[in-house]
């Protein structure tokens, strides 16, 4: 995917919010893809049009960022894939990072749901969408600069009932 200058901030490098926007685009560019010869998953078929009428929201995102991304008339890319496939949701794995391989920008993960768009609710998968985010699936992201839970916990200000 191409940068725009716009998507610089004052500091001089792409803003964290646009960075999730890159992250968003990768993931609606999974949804829009179509596989071909995978047992279980029609062909021809997106995984957006596999999901129908329900809703697909995100749960819980998270972001490490690991470099500045500057602004470059060169190509960036995001590598994204499933893992943790549940009923009725399943994560979403990122890699913000140049063209082809090189320096990583920033890793994250999304916890995607698939509701009722009437009720609200989640709504189970079919066996067609399983296997299509199976396909797309592989170990999960692994983040290296999360506080431990105690210290995370004793930092935050909360208070033990």
């Amino acid at each position: 995917m191409q940068m725009r200058f716009g998507d610089i901030d004052s500091y001089g490098h792409a803003n964290n919010v646009i960075q999730l926007q890159y992250f968003e685009e990768a993931r609606v560019r999974l949804s829009e893809s179509t596989l071909e010869g995978v047992p279980g998953v029609p062909g021809g078929v997106t995984f957006r049009e596999l999901v129908g009428q329900r809703l697909t929201v995100i749960g819980r995102q998270e972001v490490e960022y690991l470099a500045q991304l500057h602004y470059r008339t060169s190509e960036i890319e995001v590598e994204v894939w499933a893992s943790h496939i549940g009923t009725s949701s399943y994560v979403l794995n990122y890699r913000l990072q140049d063209a082809g391989g090189g320096t990583v920008y920033a890793i994250a993960q999304s916890t995607t749901v698939e509701i009722d768009a009437r009720t609200g609710r989640p709504e189970a998968f079919g066996p067609e969408q399983r296997a299509f985010l199976e396909h797309c699936s592989g170990d999960p992201i692994v983040f290296g600069r999360r506080p431990s839970e105690t210290a995370a916990h004793e930092g935050s200000g909360a208070q033990e009932a």
